[in-house]
């Protein structure tokens, strides 16, 4: 299928390329002078700060040249990255509700040192050089997904979306709140256009490995006129963009096991294998409706003001499914027909599993909604070289999250196959069942019944006045100064009760064939497609929905309470936050000879005071208590920067700049929980010289974390050879101290004895430095033809080297407290390459994204234990993987576009290992199989 996609894409490019004619249009760019770098002065403000909209430019730059689609995106995002004061790369919508990619977060994918994670058929977890922790921004203005930092980026549809701006490097005027840098999502204003504007778009999506058809589409319409008392302007924009993935993952236990001549008999032992395999499906029907609109009214020339609100909604309903199959236990547990790796012999390739403990599983029902609303207005003034503007803002957003789970266990254990790394370039764990029907309902026994209610949320208001003037010539060229204020809620509730059918409900010890339950039973959807590794590619499921409609019966037959379950305390907290911020910034600039030097020396000085209220439990005494914790301080982050013009064409940028992120609510509540007496076994009695055996768990939030804080230095040169050309390269530093993890000690408390105690503290330094290469350009070279001028290329690489004091959650295991460790999420390396081409009625874009290994995680506890006896602990490593991306337009008529997509083309698996032995020995933890989908749709613009 991938061999016949890429032959159906390549001939139908190579079929239009064919049959186009000459174009005598002349490429932007060519045989013009370049404009001279403009000033922050000339742009009256950092795009980043709430501003009245500059004027689209109109297509047409001189009568001979026009700028359209990608190569005016290139010319856009270009002239934002040369005119910053700071050090920014932008994406810029190549035509009304167009991004590169469906979403925002994939969209940054493509930018010179942003990551993305991939999964669930979108892209998730942006980090800026390494950094996951970045400030998110519409249109100037904080925004946050519920009782969150940040947004959901994802949470962006492309049709609502005119710009992504990066902020790599921070200026005092921009909020404070991401040691990673901010992401500012811009959207569209009234004024953005000439007049009457209407545009919208259509498109299906085909879903490879689910089969499921869905629809993406946006509509905008914008005006604006004269009246009586000015000029006014109105924008509605909508969007809607639908999911049907269906992710599917072979994978097999972190724990490590060994044979011996009990478990494989007639062999010498000590070989090592993993002692479960399992199965994962995730089916998810999902959709992001959007929304926003403005309205901007200028009285006069010297007056406008502005009002815009924005609606980012999520619904999704998911299927998961769950098969696990341990290779442990059993009283008659043996491993016969025992292979190993060629070249290895104490590493298990193969075996046949018999009398282990019997598989088991789940089927999961998750159901998530999330509503986002922010409204906000404000007003700008100028006269001369004066400008005050202000800007206040309401944000409302919730989450609400639904999970049922129905576990299962099989009928009986049945003897199975194991291979630990099958052959083939997908590799990784397989396995099926000998004389067992996976596909019959009735080899399926009800097992338990599992239930989690999370409903979190977030409100703020914040305000702020800004004021600059611009000097006409001389050392300084301007000052800028301002307040802000932000007053902020977040709340979080949870509840996630269980019923043990097997221990403790009210049909206890039955065998109940899940057919028994009322609910429906079909087979689950096909998985696995792509590759022949797996045999068991569908098996008796419970879908989502009829999970759902029988819900209150459901409850009723394990003997749980109706309706939704009871928060649990322990987990819940109200927070509120106050912050203060004010800046002052001074743009300076001078003459060297040829060259020009200008920059920026400032300072944002900010306090935060926040109160937390949870709950101390003990579950030994059954005892709540209400418990809340208050705090406060006070952060100066200081910012210098300068940037020669060495020629019109190329500029040296250097920076130096500090920058912090406050700590999760999460965090920072003091909820305290202790856990019961530990159960003592008569007939396995704890050991007497274990100090850490016989132990109580005590969790607990810390109101006193700190937040964590950057020092981040920059250097970026810059060459602008063309209107869409660029070279550009750039090395930084980060020196970050305090990230936050949970961490766990073994003490002895004087009342409750022997305890484990776990609770999140500020980690030490972590240091994040690399490099950056990008190019951009055009063929608009003398002497080609017109046809191909059209080619275009795009490529960046970023090298990143981080590591830190990321030490695992057992600060007193001498084997891994207070190590280097790699930064988890970061690849050291990442790059873009895009080549493009764009004629006046037909476009096409091939993009490939890579990045290369990364840790995922490090074990939170030793998870093995070697044939020494000695604990180990590890990273799982995310394999390095490139994803290849393919787009076409065809404009038959002006206005009106034809546009076919295809994303993850190649369609090559997520692959994650983790080492077992001193000597790097890996065996492949999950093979994760992501959708590849197609798309076909219609755009139009009038």
């Amino acid at each position: 299928m991938k061999a016949k996609a890429i032959l159906y894409a390549s001939a139908a490019t190579l079929a239009t390329l064919a049959a186009m004619p000459a174009s005598a249009q002349v490429p932007a760019g060519q045989g013009q002078d370049l404009p001279k770098p403009t000033t922050a002065s000339d742009q009256n403000a950092n795009p980043a700060t709430p501003q009245p909209s500059v004027q689209e430019s109109p297509a047409e730059e001189d009568d001979a040249i026009v700028v359209t689609g990608l190569r005016r995106s290139l010319q856009s995002a270009q002239a934002v990255k040369r005119n910053s004061d700071g050090i920014v790369d932008a994406i810029v919508a190549e035509d009304i509700g167009k991004l590169p990619d469906t979403f925002a977060s994939a969209a940054l994918a493509r930018v010179t040192g942003v990551q993305v994670t991939r999964g669930a058929g979108e892209a998730a977890g942006v980090q800026v050089r390494g950094l996951p922790d970045i400030s998110t921004t519409y249109n100037g203005r904080e925004i946050f997904t519920a009782e969150g930092r940040f947004v959901q980026i994802q949470d962006f549809p492309a049709g609502t979306v005119a710009a992504l701006e990066v902020y790599k490097s921070g200026t005092a005027n921009l909020i404070e709140g991401g040691i990673g840098g901010q992401v500012n999502v811009r959207g569209r204003r009234p004024f953005d256009f000439n007049g009457f504007e209407v545009s919208g778009s259509l498109n299906g999506v085909n879903w490879e490995n689910s089969g499921k058809l869905s629809w993406n589409g946006n509509l905008l319409v914008s005006d604006r006129w004269d009246t009586g008392i000015g000029e006014m302007g109105l924008l509605v924009n909508a969007s809607y963009v639908g999911i049907n993935f269906l992710d599917a993952t072979r994978e097999q236990s972190l724990v490590i096991g060994t044979t011996n001549s009990t478990n494989a008999p007639g062999t010498a032992g000590g070989v090592r294998y993993p002692d479960a395999q399992g199965r994962f499906t995730g089916y998810g029907d999902r959709f992001r409706p959007s929304a926003n609109a403005a309205f901007q009214w200028r009285p006069s020339s010297e007056l406008e003001i502005y009002v815009d609100g924005l609606f980012q909604g999520y619904r999704g309903e998911d299927t998961n499914q769950w098969m696990f199959t341990p290779i442990f236990g059993g009283a008659d547990f043996q491993l016969a027909n025992l292979t190993t790796r060629e070249g290895s012999p104490n590493i298990a390739q193969s075996a046949t599993v018999i009398g282990a403990n019997t598989p088991d599983g789940y089927y999961g029902s998750a159901k998530g909604k999330t509503d986002t609303y922010q409204i906000g207005g404000g007003a700008v003034w100028k006269r001369d070289r004066f400008q005050l503007s202000a800007d206040v803002a309401y944000t409302d957003s919730t989450y609400t999250f639904s999970l049922i789970n129905i576990d299962y266990l099989f009928a009986s254990s049945p003897t199975r196959t194991v291979t630990f790394d099958a052959a083939g370039k997908d590799g990784g764990p397989s396995f099926d069942f000998v004389n067992f029907n996976v596909t019959d309902p009735a080899n399926y026994l009800a097992r338990g019944f599992y239930q989690e209610y999370l409903k979190v949320g977030g409100q703020d208001i914040q305000a702020r006045l800004d004021a600059q003037y611009d000097f006409d010539g001389g050392f300084i060229r301007r000052i800028q100064a301002g307040i802000r204020f932000n007053d902020r809620d977040a709340n979080r509730d949870r509840a996630n009760p269980y019923v043990d059918q097997l221990n403790g409900s009210s049909i206890s010890g039955q065998r109940i064939p899940i057919s028994s339950l009322p609910v429906t039973i079909q087979p689950s959807l096909p998985a696995f497609k792509s590759n022949d590794i797996f045999p068991i590619r569908t098996f008796p499921s419970i879908p989502s929905g009829s999970v759902r409609q029988n819900l209150t019966e459901l409850r009723s037959f394990f003997g749980a309470p109706a309706g939704d379950p009871a928060f649990n305390p322990s987990e819940n907290f109200r927070a509120n936050e106050k912050a203060y911020a004010a800046f002052a910034q001074v743009k300076y600039g001078f003459d060297l000879g040829d060259m020009t030097v200008d920059g920026l020396v400032g300072l944002r000085a900010v306090k935060t005071e926040n109160r937390i209220s949870g709950f101390l439990r003990d579950d030994a005494t059954a005892t709540i208590s209400p418990v809340t914790a208050e705090n406060s301080y006070t952060d100066y982050l200081p910012n210098v920067s300068a940037r020669v013009g060495f020629t019109e064409k190329l500029q040296l940028r250097l920076a130096y700049t500090q920058t912090r992120t406050r700590p999760n609510f999460f965090d920072l509540n003091p909820a305290l929980t202790v856990g019961p007496p530990p159960v003592i076994d008569p007939n396995n009695p704890p050991n007497p010289n274990d100090p850490n055996s016989n132990v109580r768990n005590i969790n607990a939030g810390n109101p006193n974390l700190r937040p964590l804080t950057s020092n981040n230095y920059d250097v970026s040169l810059e060459w602008y050879f063309s209107r869409t050309g660029s070279l550009t390269g750039a090395v930084f530093r980060r020196d970050a101290n305090g990230f936050i993890s949970p961490i766990t000690v073994f003490q002895d408390d004087p009342v409750y004895g022997r305890v484990r105690y776990t609770q999140p503290e500020n980690l030490g330094n972590t240091r994040f430095q690399g490099a950056e290469l990008a190019f951009t350009s055009f063929l608009d070279i003398d002497g080609l033809p017109d046809w191909a001028k059209g080619f275009g290329i795009q490529a960046n690489g970023t090298y990143i080297d981080a590591k830190g004091d990321l030490s695992s959650t057992l600060r007193d295991n001498p084997n891994v407290a207070g190590r280097q460790q790699r930064f988890n999420g970061v690849s050291k390396w990442a790059y873009n390459l895009v080549g493009l081409y764009e004629r006046p009625f037909f476009s096409a874009r091939l993009a490939y994204n890579y990045r290369s290994d990364f840790v995922t995680y490090y074990s939170a506890e030793p998870l093995d234990v070697d044939v020494n006896g000695a604990q180990r602990t590890g990273g799982v490593i995310e394999k390095g993987r490139g994803q290849l991306d393919f787009s076409t337009t065809l404009t038959p008529i002006p206005n009106v576009t034809i546009a076919f997509d295809i994303v993850n083309l190649l369609g090559n698996p997520i692959r994650r290992t983790r080492a077992f032995d001193d000597a790097g020995d890996q065996f492949v933890r999950q093979v994760l199989y992501l959708e590849r989908t197609y798309s076909l749709g219609l755009r139009f613009r009038f």
